[in-house]
């Protein structure tokens, strides 16, 4: 039997095209790390936002309280906008925290369907410690972030007590009457901020610690 030249080429070129597509839909097994990775650094971007944010609060609060002058309602309104800034931060920031839970769960299993394939015993044993020792600094980041948030929730809440306080009493009088208040809520958030850096400098550390992308080399 003497095939068709043109459905002979017609034929090749959709085989050609099938294995192409089913190409595309294989991802290299390190894709898992590098997603990982990315989601690290993202999150880490997004603890510098919030803590940002958290500092534009705490100098709204400042100056509202020790540094006013004029219009008050001026430098009011610049701490209704702070906090609203650092509310959209923390949701933000929530947000990126599953997607980074999200990341390193597919690569925590990828990584070890990988180590099941490998007959080495040696390397496989390697290749679970690694495993656990980077799973390991992943729970430590998410408990890491459960500080964060903890101490986040009752910050926004004493920032939007008094922004109500003062809404009613916009005066030298409500502002002299909740200087100490103030001062206070300054002081407690001396760890939060702390713990916001600590987890930036964390997930960094770890977001590089992943990346198939090496740091270049210092020029000499």
């Amino acid at each position: 039997m003497i095939l068709n030249p043109s459905k002979l080429i017609s034929s090749k070129m959709s085989l050609a095209a099938a294995l192409g597509l089913l190409a595309g839909c294989v991802s290299p097994s390190y894709d898992k790390g590098a997603t990982t990775s990315a989601a690290l650094t993202s999150a880490a971007g997004a603890v510098s936002r919030t803590s940002a944010s958290v500092n534009a609060v705490l100098g709204a609060l400042n100056t509202l309280a020790f540094k006013s002058e004029g219009d008050l309602r001026r430098q009011y309104d610049a701490l209704v906008t702070a906090t609203e800034s650092l509310a959209q931060s923390n949701e933000n920031l929530a947000a990126k925290a599953m997607a980074l839970r999200e990341a390193a769960t597919a690569h925590s299993e990828s990584w070890s369907n990988q180590l099941d394939s490998i007959q080495s015993p040696e390397l496989r044993q390697r290749g679970s410690d690694r495993l656990n020792e980077v799973a390991s600094r992943l729970r430590a980041l998410d408990d890491r972030y459960s500080s964060v948030k903890n101490a986040l929730r009752p910050f926004m809440a004493d920032v939007r007590d008094i922004q109500t306080y003062l809404g009613a009493d916009l005066t030298a009088g409500g502002l002299a009457s909740l200087k100490d208040i103030i001062s206070k809520t300054k002081v407690e958030a001396l760890p939060l901020r702390d713990s916001l850096k600590q987890l930036r400098s964390s997930l960094t550390s770890l977001g590089a610690a992943l990346s198939p992308v090496l740091p270049a080399a210092e020029k000499k």
